[in-house]
């Protein structure tokens, strides 16, 4: 809007009855307020990426992950 524009709304609102203008008024404090809510709705929140592979060589494992299937399948009574 530029200056003149807005000059020229201010004089609109300044022929207007108080009732009128307070009507207005409340109007655009409605528009402000839902305004500031969508913009808090839109924000979400800032999730830390994962980094896969930052356990790289921090852990050992056997050749053959499941040579020893039977004794543990034994300590947990499943056989």
């Amino acid at each position: 809007m530029s200056a003149n524009e807005l000059k020229n709304f201010e004089n609109q609102l300044e022929l207007l009855s108080f009732a009128e203008q307070l009507s207005i008024m409340e109007y655009l404090a409605r528009l402000l307020q839902r305004n500031q809510n969508s913009q808090t709705q839109n924000e979400k929140p800032q999730v830390k990426k994962r980094c896969f592979g930052s356990a790289k060589g921090k852990f050992i494992y056997p050749e053959d992950f499941d040579e020893d299937n039977e004794e543990i399948a034994q300590l947990f009574g499943a056989i």
